[in-house]
């Protein structure tokens, strides 16, 4: 028995959504790296899709800054410069510290539990060591905060941008995430949403864009290119991109 066309159509935009949904999520989680290259072929064999649904979902992405397109049926995560990563981060502060302000005003306390609950998760995954799982959880924690803004239209623009910055979340460990600034500035964070002191959280969500960004900028070589994560011979510049 052939499938109706209306039903195909429907199940093709389905896994379109599919594919292009795992790839955002996994760029902005930071599960792929500066410079990866990705095969079709590879991401078709995780999603469990075809190579057509793959194709679409990849043209929109690259269509949105997120990945580069290679010769081959092939895919790159694209490097980042330390100029676009200071624009993008300065970017970032402006959008999230709205949502931040909003989502203070008029958070549920269910959706101030479940950020309460992620950031504990956060904190046992550093305890334990488990990289992925601590990537993933920051993603959802910021996430979970701006949802609450009720602001769909600023959301969609976040999440473009983290479709840029995730892959260097893999840069801030372990120096970073080892030296606590970001635990510090998410319960400063977690107190002023309890507060709904919106200045206050507005004030901690910019700290620690900053401060994670500016960290990354610090990583960039002597042309001013971010170097890979993937790369063992990361050296720390100090002074070069760096904001107090």
């Amino acid at each position: 028995m052939r499938t109706a066309p209306s039903a195909r159509s429907s199940r093709d935009t389905s896994l379109r959504g599919h594919v292009y949904a795992w790839l955002r999520d996994a760029l902005s989680a930071g599960k792929f790296v500066p410079g990866q290259k990705l095969t079709f072929r590879s991401i078709a064999a995780s999603t469990n899709v075809s190579l057509t649904p793959v194709r679409e979902a990849i043209r929109r992405l690259v269509a949105e800054d997120a990945l580069e397109m290679e010769p081959n049926r092939s895919v790159r995560v694209p490097r980042m410069t330390v100029t676009k990563l200071l624009e993008l981060r300065d970017v970032r502060i402006a959008l999230e510290s709205l949502a931040t302000g909003k989502a203070a005003r008029i958070m549920s306390k269910a959706e101030f539990a479940r950020l309460q609950k992620i950031a504990k998760e956060i904190a046992r995954a550093r305890d334990r060591g488990d990289v992925a799982t601590d990537r993933m959880k920051i993603r959802e924690f910021h996430f979970a905060l701006y949802r609450a803004a009720n602001q769909p239209i600023l959301l969609a623009v976040i999440e473009r941008l983290w479709l840029q910055t995730g892959p260097y979340l893999n840069l801030l460990f372990p120096e970073y995430i080892g030296s606590g600034r970001g635990v510090a500035i998410r319960a400063k964070l977690i107190r002023a949403l309890r507060a709904r002191n919106v200045a206050m959280a507005r004030r901690e969500i910019a700290n620690d864009i900053r401060s994670a960004l500016s960290y990354v900028a610090s990583l960039a070589d002597e042309s001013g290119n971010i170097v890979p994560a993937s790369m063992p011979s990361v050296r720390k510049r100090r002074g070069k991109g760096q904001v107090s």
